[in-house]
């Protein structure tokens, strides 16, 4: 299985933010999908239509991110995966006294490190240091891409 992203990173693929340009080469680099769970389903959904009610972007932008998004799956660029949001609850748990007792991670980061744990996994991409940290500690490597 290939790495696991974060949502922070998979949606500069959508939506043109500082180190999109990073990201891109990365995943072209490696040939590999971004990873879907309904989590990130979620999580981009609702971080594409803050940015819009933020005025960061426009309805248009917005619509187009969407397109994009939806282009990028059939694609298989964006790989949707059978994870139900209670196996990952049920993963987070197991692992949030032992991760966020020492590194302070938040529920929802807590649940991509279980979700890229149950797909069995062995990279996570992100730029959060503290998710990196907890994810070290779940036994996945590391990669930060605010770090070229």
């Amino acid at each position: 299985m290939g790495p696991f992203f974060d949502t922070g990173v998979a949606l500069k693929l959508i939506v043109p933010e500082p180190l999109s340009g990073e990201v891109l080469s990365f995943v072209k680099r490696r040939k590999v999908p971004v990873l879907v769970s309904r989590l990130i389903e979620l999580e981009m959904e609702t971080a594409l239509n803050a940015m819009a009610f933020r005025e960061h972007i426009t309805t248009a932008q917005l619509a187009t991110a969407k397109n994009l998004l939806k282009e990028l799956t059939k694609e298989g660029k964006f790989l949707p995966v059978g994870l139900s949001l209670d196996e990952i609850a049920a993963e987070s748990l197991r692992l949030s006294t032992a991760i966020t007792l020492k590194t302070g991670c938040r529920t929802l980061d807590l649940m991509h490190i279980a979700a890229a744990r149950l797909l069995g996994c062995k990279e996570f991409v992100s730029t959060d240091r503290r998710q990196l940290t907890a994810a070290k500690l779940a036994g996945l490597k590391p990669l930060d891409m605010s770090k070229p």
